[in-house]
C-alpha cells in the first residue's frame, strides 16, 4: 500500500466506511470522508487528524450523478490524484415481499446501492486512466449470493456483485482494480438500530455463520484494506466474502439429515 496514496471514502461517516477510513488513516494514507452527512464526516476527519492522519471531508449523495463528478474534480484538483476508492455508501431494507414493497424505497434502494456504485466507480476509474493505475473496492452483500427476502436491497446487491466484475474487465487494461467485499450481518449503527427495534435478532445473527461470532465493521475494513493493498495486485473481479463462514454454512446446515459427530 502506497503511503500517501489519496483514498476516498464514500459512506465513510460511520459503520463500515468510518472503520476502514480510520484503518486507511492508520497505514498512512490520504482519506477523503465522502458522506450524505457533513457534520458526521467532518467529526470523523477531525477525529483522525487529532491522530496525526491527513483527513478531509466531502459532502456528497452518491445517487447523484453530477454530485458524484463534483466531488471527484473537487478532490483532484484540491488534494491530489486519487489512488483508491472504498465505495461504502448504502441503504438497507427490512424484510418485505415484492407485492407488499413501497414503490418509492425501492428505487430508492437501487439509486444508491446500484447506480451509486456505478457513478462512483466511472468517476473514480476515468480519472485513474489518466495515471493507469488505481484500485476500487466496492460493498456488496451475502446477499449477493442467496436469495433473501428484501427484494431492492437483494437486487442491488448482485448487481454490485456483478457491476463489479464488469469492470474489472472493462478498467483491467489500465492497470484498475476493481474488488468488493461481501459483509454478513455487521454491527454497524444501522444494524443496531434494527436489532434495537425488533427487526433483526442478534442471537440468530451469531449463530449463521461456521463461525459462532459477531461480526463488526473492524472485520470487514480489514479485508477492503487488504483488496486496497499491494498484497492483492493479482487480484481483481473478485467478491470477498467477509463473513464469519456464512456462505458455506447456509448450504452445509441445509443438509436434510443429521451428521454424524457434527461438533464433537
Amino acid at each position: 500500500m502506497s503511503k500517501g496514496r489519496i483514498a476516498v471514502v464514500t459512506g465513510g461517516a460511520s459503520g463500515i466506511g468510518q472503520a476502514t477510513a480510520e484503518k486507511l488513516a492508520a497505514a498512512g494514507e490520504v482519506v477523503v470522508i465522502a458522506d450524505r452527512n457533513a457534520e458526521a464526516a467532518e467529526k470523523v476527519a477531525e477525529d483522525l487528524r487529532r491522530t496525526g492522519a491527513v483527513a478531509h471531508a466531502r459532502v456528497v449523495d452518491v445517487a447523484d450523478d453530477k454530485a458524484v463528478e463534483d466531488l471527484f474534480d473537487d478532490v483532484e484538483h484540491a488534494i491530489g490524484p486519487v489512488g483508491a476508492v472504498v465505495h461504502s455508501a448504502g441503504i438497507l431494507q427490512n424484510a418485505v415481499t415484492t407485492e407488499r414493497m413501497d414503490r418509492a424505497e425501492a428505487d430508492r434502494v437501487m439509486d444508491v446501492n446500484y447506480r451509486g456504485t456505478w457513478s462512483v466507480n466511472v468517476a473514480a476509474a476515468r480519472r485513474m486512466k489518466a495515471r493507469q493505475a488505481g484500485a476500487i473496492v466496492n460493498l456488496a452483500s451475502i446477499n449477493s449470493f442467496a436469495v433473501m427476502p428484501i427484494p431492492a436491497y437483494n437486487i442491488s446487491k448482485v448487481a454490485v456483485r456483478h457491476l463489479t466484475e464488469i469492470l474489472a474487465c472493462e478498467y483491467g487494461i489500465h492497470g484498475i482494480r476493481v474488488n468488493a467485499v461481501a459483509p454478513t450481518y455487521t454491527i454497524t449503527p444501522a444494524i443496531q438500530a434494527r436489532i434495537d427495534s425488533g427487526h433483526r435478532d442478534p442471537d440468530k445473527i451469531k449463530d449463521s455463520g461456521a463461525l459462532k461470532m459477531l461480526v463488526y465493521p473492524r472485520h470487514i475494513a480489514d479485508g477492503i484494506v487488504f483488496l486496497l493493498s499491494d498484497q492483492a495486485a493479482a487480484i481483481t473481479g473478485v467478491t470477498l466474502p467477509v463473513d464469519a463462514g456464512w456462505t458455506v454454512a447456509q448450504a452445509y446446515n441445509g443438509y436434510p439429515a443429521a451428521i454424524e459427530g457434527f461438533g464433537q
